[in-house]
């Protein structure tokens, strides 16, 4: 595998060389158990605190009036979320929805100033968080901007076996249910244009599709995909 992607909108663990910060974080917290598809906050709404996943998986993604989804992120365990509304007093932009039975830890953002005071490096350790996110969010308009519908699956598919894809014989596996749906939302592609490009890279040896997993066979090919270098058994998708 390659160096560990910093682009995904799949996050992982993301507290290390924190720990200590965290915990100290942790103490101002009230925990709540979500069940899975419950909402734990919904775009518009206004909020004094952020969020922690101590437990579980969470989808924050924007909806739209017609259906429409985009996911920007999904979060396991230990790993923030909402801290832009907390923090700069404005609704949050997206929605959260526990994707499974999930353990929330709700911080106050007047415990967390609080804290702050004392050991100024909490600070640092949500300030990392959400440029993490940024990063990751800067990567998805990229992509939305300025690649193809091919490109676009390429590029999630290289950044979710780096972040969560397990090392195997037969290639790095992506066990974590991501649906044809799923990859839609996260591309901002529609689901049929997602299926085309998936049947594509499974008929040139890139991958091979089985119900819910994705095994990557040639990582470094889909890279070469999406630097825009001609990889001839794949077909051209037009936009």
């Amino acid at each position: 595998m390659t160096e560990k992607a910093i682009d995904s909108p799949y996050v992982v663990w993301d507290v290390k060389g924190f720990e200590e910060e965290l915990e100290q974080l942790l103490t101002v917290s009230n925990t709540k158990i979500y069940r899975d598809g419950e909402i734990i906050y919904l775009q518009g709404q206004k909020s004094k605190e952020f969020f922690f996943v101590r437990q579980g998986r969470v989808k924050v993604s924007i909806l739209r009036g017609d259906g429409s989804e985009k996911t920007l992120s999904i979060q396991e365990d230990n790993t923030f979320f909402g801290e832009y509304a907390a923090f700069d007093g404005q609704p949050h932009f997206a929605t959260a929805v526990a994707l499974e039975r999930s353990e929330i830890a709700r911080i106050p953002v007047s415990g967390t100033i609080s804290l702050i005071a004392v050991n100024p490096t909490v600070a640092l350790l949500i300030i990392s968080r959400i440029a993490r996110k940024y990063r990751s969010l800067g990567f998805q308009v990229e992509g939305l901007a300025f690649l193809d519908a091919q490109r676009r699956v390429a590029r999630i598919l290289v950044s979710l076996a780096n972040e969560v894809g397990e090392q195997e014989e037969e290639g790095i596996v992506i066990r974590k249910g991501i649906t044809h749906e799923g990859l839609a939302s996260l591309t901002g592609l529609s689901r049929v244009r997602v299926t085309t490009v998936l049947n594509n890279l499974d008929r040139a040896d890139l991958i091979k599709k089985k119900r819910g997993e994705l095994t990557i066979i040639d990582l470094e090919k889909l890279h070469d995909l999406l630097e825009e270098i001609a990889v001839s058994q794949v077909e051209k998708i037009p936009l």
